[in-house]
């Protein structure tokens, strides 16, 4: 008995490879019945059938058919087999003489569930659509139940929607809707029918058919959310077309007269579903009921801020401004609606408005005051009066002291953005007074500024104080040769190719700076080395084409310095 537990628990391993797809695995039950000399010979036809030797394969399959025509796992070999002739590209013996006599001789059999679908499956292959179709029909008529059925549903669908057959479509989502038990494997397949069938039919105008689709998968509240939700689509969707459109405005009284049904009914929902009918009625491009439901919402419910935002945004989008300010201004928290009214300034390019406003209300929230100021800081950006902004930015850090680097640092590049280099300059050694273990950042900014001013000799000096290898000698040698200076920078390059990633990068950058010396025969040397030393690089492909371009000199990529 343990011999044989053994032997099992081995054989369904090797059929639970990853390599057999679930139409060409043994199901369990079949297994178990047969004998161990069946299973050795099944086991032997699969490692071929795997390997790819499908020749093979097939004369196994064939042996087992021949010697075991009894066994219960006759109907798997037969089936085997048949995929194994869909492998040597033979679909139509295939389809002949072995799916349909799975078929034909095993009619009770799974694998003959499985060959029906097989066969749909290899007239797929064909391009022999409608065969497919048929053999896919025949399964779902022969073995309703079983999961391969709703695969060949899902198969028809897709072939429905492509050939726009609105008849055998609509024929499925009900079936899969109303007829197909829901179980763990069919459900989703299911539900996502039921939404499609809904939408079909209310698109059509059938809205009371789509939400009997829907109460096949909800009730209650929840299914009236989503009939709603469908409705609405469908309203938005006949909108869409002038030949509909009154259809859509009819249906959208019904919508809006259900959803104040609703408030009566569900009266801790009213304000919801009151929000709702306002922008149904927005959408059908009725926006004076628009406004007169928000009214009738603040009647019934009292006013607030959100409200009171809702309503500004209307006003706003009729470009009635005068009147959202007036709302704004109305606010319970008065900072929120300070807040709206200088908004509403900078999109009417009103800057010195809006920075009054932020001013107004550092006096009211003090503790603030960063946040303000920077909207002010800003605001003078946007002019740009950057002397104004900067004196913000100055103000910033006499609050926010924690962050004056971060402030700074905005205070430097206001000064780059004027070509104000020397100030710059200024604020990056400030910084590096108060955060010194960054200074190698701040003293590139600060070489970076020296190089757009043409001063060479100081961009050397802060480059050589970074700690940066080999990113800083490679400018330091930009900076020498900007200079005359090439025996310099050829000295750091060759100081750069100790290392070996950069070493193809140097090696071109001291050919072109002999060029600059005018110094022909080395420079030419030199791009030849790179050529030679490092040919897998981008940077010998550049040398190489610069030989050929400005010298006419082919070399091969790779080979020995002797060469």
């Amino acid at each position: 008995m343990p011999t044989f537990i053994l032997s099992l628990v081995l054989a369904l391993g090797s059929f639970a490879t990853a390599a057999l797809s679930t139409l060409q695995q043994i199901d369990v039950k079949t297994f178990e019945k047969m004998r161990e000399v069946e299973r050795y010979q099944i086991k032997i036809a699969e490692k071929h059938f795997l390997k790819g030797s499908f020749k093979i394969a097939l004369a196994e399959y064939e042996k087992f058919l021949t010697l075991y025509e009894k066994s219960a796992g006759a109907p798997y070999a037969q089936l085997m087999w048949s995929h194994t002739m869909m492998k040597l590209k033979k679909p139509k013996t295939a389809l002949r003489e072995g799916f349909q006599s799975v078929i034909d001789y095993w009619p009770e059999s799974l694998e003959a569930t499985i060959a029906s679908y097989c066969m749909g499956d290899a007239y797929r292959t064909m391009g022999e659509i409608k065969d497919a179709q048929e053999s896919f029909r025949f399964l779902i008529k022969e073995y309703p139940g079983h999961e391969l059925a709703m695969r060949a549903r899902q198969d028809l669908l897709y072939y429905a929607r492509l050939h726009e057959d609105m008849e055998e479509r609509l024929t499925l989502l009900n079936e899969l809707t109303f007829s197909v038990e829901r179980t763990e494997n069919s459900r989703d397949d299911c539900v996502k029918a039921c939404h499609e069938l809904a939408e079909l039919h209310c698109f059509a105008q059938k809205l009371e058919q789509g939400k009997k689709a829907l109460s096949t998968t909800y009730s209650g509240t929840k299914l009236f959310e989503q009939v709603y939700n469908l409705s609405v689509k469908t309203m938005k969707h006949l909108l869409g077309d002038q030949k509909t459109r009154i259809a859509a405005l009819k249906l959208g009284d019904q919508l809006i007269m259900t959803l104040r049904n609703e408030a009566s009914v569900r009266t801790e929902l009213a304000s919801q579903f009151l929000y709702q009918a306002a922008d149904l009625n927005t959408t059908l491009g009725r926006h004076s009921d628009t406004m007169k439901i928000y009214r009738e919402i603040g009647d019934r419910f009292g006013m607030n801020d959100s409200l009171r935002g809702t309503m500004a945004q209307w006003y706003k989008s009729r470009d009635r401004r005068n009147e959202a300010r007036k709302i704004y201004s109305e606010f319970e928290d008065q900072l929120a609606g300070l807040k709206n009214l200088a908004g509403m300034s900078l999109e009417e390019k009103k800057v010195a408005a809006a920075i009054s406003i932020y001013r107004e209300m550092i006096k009211i929230d003090e503790n603030n005051s960063v946040e303000y100021l920077l909207n002010i800081a800003s605001c003078y950006e946007s002019q740009p009066d950057w002397e104004k902004a900067i004196a913000c930015y100055r103000q910033i850090i006499e609050i926010d002291k924690d962050n004056s680097v971060k402030y700074l640092l905005t205070i430097a590049g206001c000064y780059k953005t004027q070509s104000n280099w020397d100030k710059a300059i200024a604020c990056y050694r400030e910084i590096i007074e108060i955060d010194g273990e960054n200074s190698g950042e701040y003293l590139w900014s600060i070489a970076g500024c020296h190089e757009t001013q043409l001063d060479w000799k100081k961009a050397i000096a802060c480059y050589r104080q970074i700690d940066r290898f080999p990113a800083n000698y490679f400018a330091m040698a930009n900076c020498h040769r900007k200079l005359k200076e090439q025996q310099e920078a050829i000295t750091l390059y060759n100081q750069i190719k100790i290392l070996e990633k950069s070493a193809p990068e140097a090696s071109l950058q001291i050919g072109y700076t002999y060029e600059e010396a005018k110094d022909k025969e080395k420079a030419i040397r030199t791009f030849q080395l790179t050529c030679k030393r490092y040919p897998k690089s981008g940077q010998a492909s550049r040398a190489h084409s610069h030989l050929q371009n400005k010298y006419k000199i082919n070399v091969t990529l790779g080979g020995t310095e002797e060469e």
